[in-house]
């Protein structure tokens, strides 16, 4: 019996929209073995297997470093298949890639990764991405993906790594603050406390002797600056004149004034003699030009501590209203600088 003709293309066209809802419905192939995913993406560095895809397979491939594979899965049916993190670390074996990355082919695409690096932190630094497509998020870590695994660590550990450089901005930048308000603080009452030792060593050097000491005192602040070899203890040594001179005019007398100011007049216009650069700072620039260099040199320097520990007892001795002493004596040292001939300056002539 013929159907007319109405009927057969009615029952045609729901064969074929029947054949259509069961071709789109049909499962894709259940992944039971990472030996299907070998055999069928070989050396690929980017494979595609039985119909997922990422939208960059291409760009991809050429851009992730050697010893990284990829390999992108359709939705798992999760009855049959394997699960992706075994495929992957099945699969990085059978392979002896380094890293290996499954991709699952979802609306919004999931990982699992096998590495010899930190696999765990490079899933998590694919996930932070944020991207449906899993190729996107993979090309977004591409360049911290180390082919000997050792890259997984550094990208799983780069969000970790980015907040704690972030913290510890915030807390530098706060710790900064605190220090340059300390150091202004600070700064203010050191110009304070040098401004008011300067008055004081003012009005106990003043006139007369007092005002040739008070100059030699900063001239031993500009040779430190000049020779770093002494530097301190000639800063010692100021710091040491300016402290008992103050002391003094508090405590003791105007003899002790009047004989401390022609004391060290006396000792530091010697001082100053040895430390010139005529003299000291020329035996350093150029000791093959000197005999002797190095016992001169120390013959200095040895001057110098003189004065500063006999400055230190000094100011000893105006604390305990004892009678000042005066050791030290710069004769020997001053003979040696007046008596400097061409024989000791130039070392090939006759003396």
């Amino acid at each position: 019996m013929r159907l007319p003709q109405s009927i057969t293309a009615g029952l045609a066209g729901l064969a074929v929209a029947s054949a259509a809802v069961l071709a789109s419905g049909a499962p894709a192939l259940a992944v039971t073995d990472a030996n299907q995913l070998v055999e069928a993406c070989g050396d690929r560095a980017v494979c595609l297997f039985d119909g997922a895809s990422i939208s960059n397979a291409g760009e991809l491939a050429g851009s992730l470093p050697e010893g990284v594979r990829v390999v992108v899965i359709p939705q798992p049916d999760q009855a049959e298949s394997v699960q992706s993190s075994t495929l992957a670390a099945q699969f990085k074996s059978a392979t002896g890639a380094d890293t290996v990355i499954i991709v699952e082919d979802y609306a919004k695409d999931r990982f699992a990764v096998a590495s010899d690096g930190d696999g765990a932190g490079i899933a998590e630094a694919l996930y932070s991405q944020g991207e449906a497509d899993g190729g996107l998020a993979i090309a977004a870590v591409s360049q911290d993906l180390a082919g000997n695994g050792g890259g997984g660590s550094s990208v799983g550990s780069g969000i970790a790594l980015g907040i704690a450089i972030l913290a510890a901005i915030v807390v530098a930048g706060g710790a900064v603050l605190i220090i340059a308000r300390r150091r202004r603080a600070r700064g203010a009452r050191i110009i304070t406390s040098n401004r008011r030792l300067e008055r004081e060593l003012a009005k106990a050097l003043d006139g007369g002797d007092g005002d040739v000491v008070r100059d030699a005192i900063e001239r031993l602040r500009e040779r430190a600056a000049a020779y770093p070899d002494i530097g301190d203890r000639l800063s010692s040594l100021a710091q040491h004149l300016s402290e008992l001179f103050i002391r003094v005019r508090k405590r003791g007398t105007d003899q002790q004034i009047r004989l401390l100011q022609a004391q060290y007049k006396d000792t530091l216009t010697k001082l100053h003699k040895a430390l010139d650069d005529d003299y000291y700072g020329d035996i350093m620039a150029n000791p093959q030009y000197w005999s002797g260099p190095e016992a001169r040199i120390a013959e200095v320097r040895q001057a110098v501590e003189a004065v500063d520990l006999q400055a230190v007892e000094n100011i000893r001795q105006v604390n305990e209203s004892r009678d000042l002493d005066f050791k030290v004596a710069l004769d020997s040292l001053i003979r040696t600088v007046a008596e400097a001939k061409l024989s000791d300056v130039y070392s090939d002539r006759e003396k």
